[in-house]
Parts: C-alpha cells; structure tokens; sequence
C-alpha cells in the first residue's frame, strides 16, 4: 500500500501534463420545443435554499466530462450542444428568486462552446483522462455563478480542430448526478453518428414536474415523506464521530482509497448475496464507524435520487434530495447488514421528495427541543451509475487473487473546501478498482490518520467477506479499531456523544460574562449549566436561546438539557451543592 498527496486519478490510467489555453469560443444557436415559465419543483426548491445558506459549497457547481469518440470535430461536438440543449429544457431554464421563485425556460437562444487549446506535440484518446481532467477543473475553478450551464472542448493544435475531451459546468440547480449520466448518454449518441442524428422526444421536463407535484397525490407523497424525515430526525446525532478532547482546526481534507482487491471482494459478495455494490460498500462503512464512533445504530444523511418512477428515467434536472436512514449494525452477521442496509436506504430514498422550506420549520422546533443542529450534508453520497450486470462474474474471482491485490492499495490525500457535514463518505468509481473518498470537515476533530484508518477498516471487512459472510462476533477483530468509550464527562445523550468540555465551552460563550459551570449530572438531572444572571440572561429560556445561537461555533457540543440560574456564584463553582438558591430553573425549552 502506498500513501501519496496529489490529485485523485484512477487507479491505472496515463498522465501527461496538461497546459489549457483558451482561444475564441464558438456561439451555437440552439431551438427547443417550447418556452415556458413555472414554480420551482420540490427539487430545484431544495437547492436553491441551500444554496442560499451556502452559496460557495464546493457542490453548488457540478462539473463533468462528456464522453467524445477518438475522431470528432468542434462543429460536430458544437452541433450535438445544439441538440442536447434543444431536447433538455433545463439546459435553456434561469431561475429567478423571490417570494415565489419561478424557472423560465427559454425557446431559443445561443449557448457559447468553449475552446482550449493544447500545448504542442502529439495528443490522442490516450490523452481524453489527463485532458478531462483538466478540462473539468478549469471549469471548476472560472466558473461564473449567474451562468447556469457551460460546455468546453479541449483540441489538439496538431490536427485541426480534432476534440480531444469535452467538458461541462452546471448551476446544481439545473441537474444532479443521476441527470449528468443522461447528458453522458444522449451525447454520446449524438456524436456516434454525426450525419444522422433521429431527434428524441422530450420526454418530462421540470415544467411537467412543477405541475404533476401540485396534484392532491403528489401532495399527500410528499407530506408522507416529511413525516418520515420528522421521525428520523428526533434521532439524528448533532456530530456523529469527532475524537475525544479533539478541538476545532479549521482545516478541511479528503482521504481517497484506491483498492483493486476491494472492488474485486464487492464483486465477489455481490454474486453471493444478490445486493447492490454501493449498498455493500456502504454496509462496511456503517459497520466501521457504527464501531468506532460507539453507535448501535446510524441515523445517516443520504442523497435519493428520486428516480423511481419510469418518468423519471430520463429526466434531466435537479431531482435528488436528502434523505434519512437508520441503519442498525448491532448483532447482525455482514450479509445481514448488507440486506438491511440496502431495504433501509431503499426505504429512506423513497422518502425523498419534500417541500424543504416545510422541513426546515420542523427542523427548527426539533433544533429547539433537542438543543442541537441538524445537518442533511450525507454521510454517504453514491455517485455511480449500478450496474446489475456486472454481479455475474465476481463468482469467478479467488479470495487468493483478492488478497494478492492489497499490494495494490492506495492512500492519497488532497485539502478541500469546509463542509457542513463532520464527515462525508463519497463512492466514485466500484468497476475495476474501488475509490471511495472519507472527507473531514475539519482535521482537528478527525485527523488524516483516522480517516485512513477507516477507509483500511472497510478495505478489511470487504476483504475478509469475499470468503463467507462475517459473523457479528467476528467483525469487531476484522475491523481493528477500539471504540470511543464513555467516561464520566463523556456520555450518551439524547442520541448524540457530547464531551462535558464541550457544552462548558458553548456556555461560556453564550452567556459571558455570567460565571458558568456544566455538570455531567446534578440533582437527578444529565447535563447542567449553573450560571449567574446577567442584565441579558436571567431566564432559562434566554439561556437557551443564546446557546443555540452559539452553537455554529461548537460543533461537537449540545445544549445543556437543564438551566440553573442563580443570583451569584459559590466561592467553589465546581461543586454543585455550593451554588445557591436558584432565582429560576428550567429546560429553557418552550
């Protein structure tokens, strides 16, 4: 196994340095069926709220190659723009914010084809990875926030204006993963033939959707799906697994694990037990950090697609929304945690198609009574197309040859952005070689260190169940890693591991310059602020309202569940039997 920093790449692929300069771009005309204009979808509702909280997210633009064979040319790739923006209306929609944000698709309108130019010397198809991916992060990192889509060729200046890589940019509010793998499909099928080109059917359209989802049925599936969002949310954790005493960084980084004998393990436990390969991988995640971070069970953030209707097949526009799981790890062998995994995922995913703005009014009674803050950010975000035919073959693979393939295993790590989400576990690629990247909010509370031991945990477990299903009593020795124990200033509340130190630090900066002290437990009660009253707190419930305000600044701590406030302090305020008569006392909660 080796460890690298650099960019992520696939496990083998050529690289050759890659020098982008643009040159004039090309305008393409382009003319859809229709114009039109209608409320946002549930969908593109969903992002546009987030996006108004987190504008810069490292995912509000979503950038991808667009597959192009070994000889094309920039008209060719230009007119096959022109058809995929005419049949795909959100490629041709802006969306305009306001009280009632509405999306406005145009009729006709040109669209510019960006060209780069490349360095000198011979380029060929051996080159596409190395130019896409370059290509893909130019986008990235120019990309405009008002122009909602961008599509961009790379050429080679030895040959014309042959294409050597393809690449586009999107506002999230115009598509999602699953809607990047249709334009991938419909491109290629318009560069495969470039003098016949049949015009598909339009097919549903976010305008058909905004008007199918104000039907009563419709309605009633999403207020089922809000409910269900209700009840797993009352049992999310705040902060699912930071290392004990660990203190904020501010430093954000992603560890990938490049395995060949991984994907050859999920190969090999997918024949056998008939699962999805995401949902196997995702099984060995739960069960490693389900360990690790001391859980019974996983309350976990996911993406559904919504795709689930045959409608939906071919829909292009933003369509997934966050969803919740709950996954219980507890005395159940590895087959059995994959068959569950993959029923609750399914079940959660189906649930996955709300009003967010309603969600977030639930969500902030629930934040009130909990004393926390909830986070949709997933856990676990899939981003490969399944492939149901390649369960077949991994019967063929030896659990010898698997073993013999660990010596292929990589470690690379690489600084992101700052996420919302304590971790996030991101499956990339599952064919040939399994990449799955662990990112850390911040490495203060989980260090590059831990983030690799995880992914080498999963790696094992995936490994070691290529030969047989697992055992409950065995996967804690398969994993290796020691669970985060409970002391006396650390416990189990409400759902969520706090560390007294934590909520004592969020108190003293909530409520300063009263003097405070949080006990673990004080008269029969867990978890207890004493304080003094102040001209601006004096009530629990002013107490608590500070708290929660503070709490974006303590992301592993939770409010305290009973307030004491009292006149003065005690000469010792850290014994819980001095603090005097109190002037109120309460849960700070309305």
């Amino acid at each position: 196994m080796t460890r690298t920093e650099t960019e992520p790449e696939t496990c083998q692929h050529h690289r050759r340095r890659v020098q982008l300069t643009p040159v004039r771009p090309i305008p393409v005309a382009f003319t859809g069926e229709r114009a039109g204009e209608g409320p946002f979808t549930l969908g593109q509702l969903n992002i546009h709220m987030w996006l108004r909280q987190m504008p810069k997210h490292f995912y509000a633009v979503l950038c991808a190659e667009l597959p192009v064979p070994a000889m094309v040319s920039v008209s060719d790739a230009a007119r096959a723009v022109a058809a995929l923006i005419a049949r795909h209306e959100s490629l041709r929609t802006s969306y305009v914010p306001g009280e009632q944000p509405c999306q406005r698709v145009a009729g006709s309108g040109v669209q510019l084809l960006e060209v780069c130019s490349l360095g000198e010397g011979q380029w060929g198809p051996r080159d596409r990875p190395a130019v896409a991916e370059a290509l893909t992060r130019w986008l990235r990192e120019s990309h405009d926030p008002g122009c909602p889509v961008r599509v961009a060729v790379a050429v080679a200046p030895d040959a014309g204006d042959r294409v050597i890589a393809c690449a586009t940019g999107f506002t999230h509010m115009a598509m999602d993963h699953g809607s990047i793998e249709v334009l991938k499909r419909d491109f290629a099928e318009l560069l495969s033939d470039p003098i016949r080109r049949p015009p598909a059917p339009p097919g549903h359209q976010p305008l058909d959707q905004a008007e199918l989802e104000a039907t009563a049925a419709e309605r009633r599936k999403a207020e089922a799906a809000l409910a269900h969002m209700r009840e797993q949310a009352r049992r999310i954790p705040h902060c699912l697994y930071a290392l004990p005493g660990a203190r904020p960084s501010g430093e954000s980084l992603a560890v990938e694990l490049s395995s060949v004998a991984a994907a050859m393990a999920v190969q090999r436990v997918a024949a056998r037990t008939r699962a999805s390969r995401s949902s196997i991988v995702l099984a060995a995640i739960c069960a490693v950090v389900a360990r690790r971070a001391s859980y019974p069970e996983l309350v976990l953030p996911l993406i559904s697609s919504n795709r689930f209707e045959r409608r939906m097949a071919n829909y292009v526009g933003a369509l997934s929304q966050g969803a919740l799981a709950t996954v219980e790890t507890a005395e159940k062998s590895f087959d059995e945690l994959i068959r569950h995994t993959w029923t609750t995922v399914m079940k959660a995913s189906r649930h996955g198609r709300y009003d967010a703005a309603k969600r977030d009014a639930i969500d902030k009674r629930i934040e009130h009574e909990r004393g926390l803050r909830l986070s949709y950010d997933p856990l676990f975000n899939n981003i490969i197309p399944e492939s149901w035919s390649a369960l077949a073959p991994g019967a063929g693979v030896q659990p010898a040859q698997i073993e013999a393939a660990l010596a292929k295993t990589e470690l690379r790590w690489r600084p992101m952005p700052a996420n919302g989400s304590p971790i996030r576990f991101s499956l990339t690629q599952v064919d040939g070689c399994l990449r799955v990247d662990m990112w850390s909010s911040d490495t203060g509370l989980l260090p590059r260190a831990e983030l690799e031991s995880v992914l080498l945990a999963a790696e094992r477990l995936l490994v070691a169940a290529a030969r047989g299903d697992l055992p409950a009593s065995r996967m804690p020795a398969l994993i290796g890693l020691q669970p985060m124990a409970a002391t006396p200033d650390r416990m189990l509340i409400d759902h969520c591991w706090v560390d007294v130190a934590d909520v004592q630090r969020l108190v003293d900066d909530a409520v300063a310059p009263a003097v405070a002290r949080v006990f673990a437990s004080a008269g029969g009660r867990p978890l207890v602020a004493c304080l003094t009253a102040t001209d601006i707190v004096y009530t629990p419930e002013q107490a608590h309202a500070r708290c929660m305000a503070a709490l974006a600044r303590h992301p592993t701590a939770i409010t305290p569940r009973h307030y004491v406030i009292c006149r003065t302090a005690p000469p010792d305020p850290a014994d819980p039997a001095a603090w005097p008569a109190p002037l109120a006392t309460g849960t700070g909660r309305a």
